[in-house]
């Protein structure tokens, strides 16, 4: 599995999350509840991501399946779809989960470099 990179500017602590979503939930159910122009039959939502501060901001990328082919993209990139949803709350996305987990590092040190000494 391909190691995912930090697409944005972090501060200080960063990590990643895996998820589990709820029996009979996908990430195209929650953009047809929330995305009126979201239409499963030309999109596949393929990464969601969360900013919360100030502001919420729920961000989808869906892979535009009608841009598959042709010469107007990088062959080397996946063209998609990016869908803005300001009018939820963080928790909103949580509902999805039936479980997750998630570690934050300050970047010093990978967490594969760790021992576990107090087993």
């Amino acid at each position: 599995m391909k190691r995912p990179s930090i697409p944005f500017a972090h501060h200080g602590i960063s990590g990643g999350i895996s998820v589990k979503l709820r029996n009979n939930i996908s990430l195209d159910d929650f953009c047809v509840q929330h995305l009126p122009t979201y239409d499963p039959d030309w999109f596949e939502a393929i990464a969601i991501r969360l900013f919360s501060g100030q502001e919420t901001i729920i961000t989808v990328y869906a892979l535009d399946k009608t841009k598959q082919e042709g010469s107007n993209y990088n062959p080397n990139k996946i063209p998609v779809k990016k869908f803005k949803i300001d009018t939820l709350s963080a928790s909103s996305i949580f509902d999805l989960f039936e479980e997750y987990n998630f570690t934050l590092l300050l970047g010093n040190y990978e967490i594969t470099d760790m021992e576990i000494i107090n087993k």
